[in-house]
């Protein structure tokens, strides 16, 4: 049998359970970054009336609510 102290027993415990949860705060936040990533590439303007708004059905050509004009999505540099 393998004998430890009380006092390294909880500090191994909290220090597992600390490290667990620091690695789930990390992840959860890129998730939450990619998610807001998602949302801003759905994001449109159209350049006739300069209406916003979000399209998230169309990735390269969408058509704009407000005076229905059709546009393609600026490519970036």
């Amino acid at each position: 049998m393998i004998k430890i102290e009380l006092n390294l027993a909880v500090a191994l415990y909290l220090g597992i359970s600390i490290l667990i949860l620091l690695i789930w705060v990390a992840f959860e936040y890129r998730k939450s970054n990619r998610e807001k990533e998602k949302r801003y590439n759905t994001l449109w303007q159209c350049p006739i009336c300069f209406h916003i708004y979000i399209d998230s059905r169309s990735e390269t050509i969408s058509r704009c609510p407000k005076c229905s004009t059709l546009h393609k999505r600026e490519e970036k540099m």
